[in-house]
């Protein structure tokens, strides 16, 4: 009995022993030092076993990169067979083994299109016989490519000559020196760092993403246009036709430039959207052309107030494009017209009231074009309506809100219209005092109506947008609703030449500063850390470009009230 049991130990002492063995032979090898590689280029990150082991008993091999506190999975082999679809989509068809080599027990890695994210570790894990073993191979950089040297010289000259520049300008207008020397050193501020930081921009298509790069370049293009229309020297200049286009196309210009940009990136997208669900986005990149159209032609002829609700039915298009783009397009539709459109068309209201009630002035053109408007939008939402829910049944419970609305515009606005001609009719005389405070009172209620818009808008994309694109488009936002806000007011006559100045010198060399050190300082990092540090540049750029125009904003503010305290109602 006794030697019954001492054979059974034995035999367990001698198989846990056979596997204690097992483990130690199973040795895995990498690099002996770090693997260096350039952007685009390949990566070999070696990962081999001892021999001692036959690659037969090799059940699993992983190849994971450490990001952070989690572990990302590049690629992995198991039960001799490559599973390319189990790796990060970050890694699709860019990695492999080599499949002759595998029968030897070498698995190393080839990293194929080496981009700066796939600085760090990685670790080749092994599991064989009930046992594993692993090791780490480190790519320590991945040098920079001639794009990266282009935005790093380019950022440089941006830079060099925003600064450099910067005291000569300052000290020509504080001489107000209009000589043709002085008007060509300022156009030449005003042109060349934009246009170095617009390429640079470009070339960082390379590691960034479509719609912050597309968003970066055309605020860099188009900054000099803002700039003449804030320049002291614009009344200076030679050509009498290029001050008053600049003067009355430069805001919306900019502003429906700049938005239509951003939209261009969901034009791709269009095409794979299906029926009926596609529709919906067709019709709302119809309309954002025709009001792109309707904004220009109405800036050509100075119709202000309608400029400034164009442009914020076209902050409201957008914002429908973003949510066609991660929900169901009719609900998108229904939430666009039932939140966005009320404080665009009562803004309109309140405006045709401050003008021919308090500001006193006929009924003609404005009147007219504002009825046909009203009209048409009314029409097309009740058209909307019918044509969703004869498609879409179950749009009728969710939309009905739109037909109350489309219905309700109308009548508002005819007994709106009543009220105007009753007014007008008697022509009481009423003291200027009063005619003064609802003047003011309309202009209060404009400005709350263009805050809440924003804030509705901000908030909404901010619940409803994607982690990786929601910083960019919150500050979209407020560039957007301010620059509509600017169409509402004539070009300034009487500015505090101080604080122009500095409003100017802001745009002209703060601008261009900034935005090419935080250029320049997210590509270092980036290539030190193999990870972007701002996430989105549009954080920055365009967050600077909304302090610029808001504080020409305040001086077109200061001029309206000015203007109103001299007045005579």
């Amino acid at each position: 009995m006794h030697f019954f049991v001492f054979l059974v130990f034995a035999f367990a002492v001698g198989h846990e022993g056979l596997h204690v063995h097992g483990r130690e032979h199973l040795q895995v090898m990498g690099a002996d030092q770090a693997v260096f590689a350039y952007k685009g280029e390949e990566a070999i990150l070696n990962c081999s076993l001892d021999g001692r082991v036959p690659a037969s008993k090799i059940e699993e091999v992983s190849w994971k990169r450490t990001d952070g506190d989690r572990n990302v999975l590049v690629l992995l082999y198991q039960n001799n067979v490559t599973i390319p679809e189990s790796s990060h989509e970050s890694y699709w068809d860019r990695v492999e083994l080599f499949s002759s080599e595998i029968s030897k027990g070498n698995f190393s890695l080839k990293l194929m299109d080496v981009q700066m994210e796939d600085k760090g570790e990685f670790i080749c894990e092994v599991h064989a016989m009930n046992t594993s073993a692993r090791t780490t191979v480190v790519l320590a950089g991945v040098g920079f490519t001639a794009p990266h040297v282009s935005i790093l010289v380019l950022s440089a000259i941006a830079l060099s000559l925003a600064v450099g520049f910067c005291a000569r300008v300052l000290n020509l207008l504080r001489k107000k020196d209009t000589s043709t020397t002085g008007m060509k050193t300022d156009v030449f501020l005003i042109l060349c760092p934009n246009i170095c930081m617009f390429v640079a921009f470009c070339l960082w298509s390379t590691e960034g993403f479509a719609s912050e790069v597309i968003a970066c370049s055309a605020v860099s293009i188009l900054r000099p246009v803002m700039l003449l229309k804030t320049s002291p020297y614009l009344d200076k200049l030679p050509n009498e036709s290029l001050q008053k286009a600049v003067k009355a196309l430069a805001v919306p210009f900019y502003h429906s430039t700049i938005t239509m940009a951003v939209c261009s990136v969901f034009f791709e997208k269009i095409a794979g959207i299906q029926r009926p669900a596609g529709h919906s986005v067709t019709v709302l990149i119809v309309f954002a052309v025709v009001t792109f159209i309707s904004a220009v032609v109405l800036a050509v002829y100075g119709l202000r107030v309608h400029l400034t609700v164009c442009l914020e039915i076209f902050n409201g298009v957008l914002f429908g494009l973003l949510l066609s783009k991660n929900r169901d397009p009719y609900v998108s539709i229904s939430e666009l017209i039932c939140v966005l459109a009320p404080p665009a068309v009562v803004m309109m209201m309140v405006l045709s009231l401050q003008r021919h009630v308090f500001e006193g002035k006929p009924f003609g053109v404005e009147i007219a074009l504002s009825s046909i408007i009203v009209t048409i939008y009314s029409l097309g939402v009740i058209s909307i309506f019918i044509l969703f829910a004869y498609t879409f049944q179950e749009f009728v419970k969710r939309g009905w809100m739109i037909l109350f609305e489309g219905v309700m515009f109308i009548f508002v606005w005819l007994v709106l219209i009543c009220l105007l001609r009753c007014y007008q009719r008697p022509r009481q005389e009423r003291s200027s005092h009063w005619r003064k405070k609802g003047y003011l009172f309309c202009g209060v209620i404009v400005a709350f109506l263009i805050t809440v818009h924003g804030i509705v808008y901000f908030s909404c994309i901010y619940i409803m947008t994607e982690h990786k694109e929601r910083a960019g488009y919150l500050a979209l936002t407020p560039l957007i609703h301010v620059l509509a806000a600017a169409c509402l007011f004539k070009h300034p006559k009487r500015l505090p030449g101080y604080f122009q100045t500095m409003v100017y010198m802001f745009g002209a060399v703060g601008l261009s500063t900034v935005n090419a050190i935080a250029l320049t300082t997210e590509l270092i990092l980036k290539a030190g850390n193999g990870a972007r540090t701002i996430g989105d540049l549009r954080v920055i750029v365009l967050s600077l470009e909304t302090v610029f125009i808001s504080a020409w904003l305040a001086l077109q503010t200061y001029n309206a009230w000015m203007r109103l305290r001299d007045r005579r109602f």
